[in-house]
């Protein structure tokens, strides 16, 4: 009797130490599938930042028209722009407003400066903004 006892401990005991294996080595390949798509979600991530940079620091500049360091910065103060035609004559108003603490504030800009648009077309929309106090 007691040698059948020992047989089925024995049998329990391996059968709990394969069990215990096989556990370890799924819970190993979990972390493998894991680990790579979170490789290769940062690998997306990458490819869409060089793509977005790629895109954004290339679009503000025309091949032809690309600054000459050297031009602009060597140039004389008494020296023509190059191939440059004078501003048009803008005309200046003078704003002011008044802020509720008593600060004023004057504006100088033309109206043209004053009402143009500061970010390009595909940088976003333009809301308009309405203060709530309450």
């Amino acid at each position: 009797m007691k040698e059948i006892l020992v047989i089925i401990l024995c049998f329990i005991l391996f059968v709990g130490i394969v069990l215990a294996i096989l556990f370890h080595e799924y819970i190993r390949n979990i972390r493998k599938m894991l680990k790579k798509a979170a490789d290769e979600r940062e690998a997306r991530r990458q490819a869409k930042e060089d793509e977005y940079f790629k895109r954004t620091s290339t679009k503000n500049y025309k091949k032809d028209d690309t600054p000459k360091f050297k031009d602009d910065y060597f140039k004389s103060k008494t020296q023509e722009p190059k191939n440059e035609q004078k501003p048009q004559e803008e005309t200046t108003t003078r704003r002011t407003v008044e802020t509720s603490s008593g600060v004023t504030i004057i504006d100088d800009r033309s109206e043209q400066k004053a009402e143009r648009k500061i970010f390009d077309d595909d940088e976003g929309e333009y809301v308009d903004y309405v203060e709530v106090k309450g």
